[in-house]
């Protein structure tokens, strides 16, 4: 059986901890705004980088700082 892939609209490329993943723009802006509130310290500087590089309309965005 054939595997059938749905394409992704808006895609984004996010690299958070080593770990590169393709989103939807829309998932990842709310997956990395939620880790902002619950998150302390290095992580949420991590995702609050990442989180602003997506809604400034990148399409790659990473952690690093």
């Amino acid at each position: 059986m054939a595997r059938t892939r749905t394409k992704i609209k808006d895609p984004v490329v996010v690299t958070c901890g080593f770990k590169t993943k393709v989103w939807e723009r829309q998932e990842a802006i709310d997956f990395f705004l939620e880790g902002m509130m619950w998150c302390e310290g290095s992580e949420r500087d991590r995702y609050t980088n990442i989180y602003l590089q997506l809604i400034e309309g990148a399409k790659e965005a990473s952690d690093e700082l």
